[in-house]
């Protein structure tokens, strides 16, 4: 009796806790939201509150001896903030429907250098393990939704931008944000790009019936 209840209470090992956790996780169309809304809702948005809020403060508070920086400087605080409500909105009514992500990160259950392997596949930088391939893609599918959250919010930084006192910090400022905006759509697209190239692999390892 006392080996079974010495069995019992064992703790069930990472993978196999990283399973249980990656059950019924999966990408039910993100890269199309996070398409669409980059394609229509953005640039009308963003177009519309740069053009209000530059507009709208000339016409409130401007003169002929006003330059044309503040007014500027109001529209882009404007629309980053305007972007920003509405990124967070558009995540919660159409990004977040289309992501079933479980209740944890199954990336939790694993140490770090399992982490790290897990991540390397879903970069491409190793070849898939059919053994765990549930786990990584379970774990693509939630970095991909992390992703996805920070792409529809980063506009929002354009707000340091526009508060910036010195014009000549305002380049490297867009270059800094450029290049955040550009790493997390590559890594959006290659966890992407992973989770389309396993998909027929799953079926596979996990047989008929």
């Amino acid at each position: 009796m006392e080996g079974t209840d010495d069995k019992r209470t064992e703790p069930p090992s990472r993978w196999v806790t990283a399973a249980r956790r990656a059950s019924g996780v999966r990408d039910n169309g993100m890269g199309e939201a996070l398409r669409t809304y980059y394609t229509r809702y953005f640039p009308v948005g963003a177009v519309l509150l740069l053009a209000l809020g530059s507009g709208g403060s000339y016409l409130l508070f401007g003169d002929e001896q006003t330059a044309w920086q503040p007014h500027l400087e109001f529209g882009v605080i404007l629309t980053s903030t305007g972007c920003l409500a509405g990124g967070l909105i558009y995540n919660a009514k159409r990004l977040k429907p289309k992501a079933e992500l479980g209740t944890v990160s199954v990336l939790l259950s694993l140490n770090k250098p399992d982490q790290d392997w897990v991540k390397r596949q879903i970069a491409g930088k190793e070849e898939p393990d059919l053994e765990h391939l549930a786990v990584v893609r379970a774990a693509a599918v939630q970095m991909r939704k992390v992703h996805a959250t920070w792409l529809l919010i980063l506009p929002f930084y354009g707000y340091f931008i526009g508060t910036l006192e010195r014009w000549w910090l305002v380049v490297p400022a867009c270059a800094l944000l450029f290049t955040g905006a550009v790493l997390l759509a590559r890594d959006f697209r290659r966890q992407g790009r992973f989770l389309s190239r396993t998909d027929g692999f799953l079926s596979r390892t996990e047989g008929p019936g």
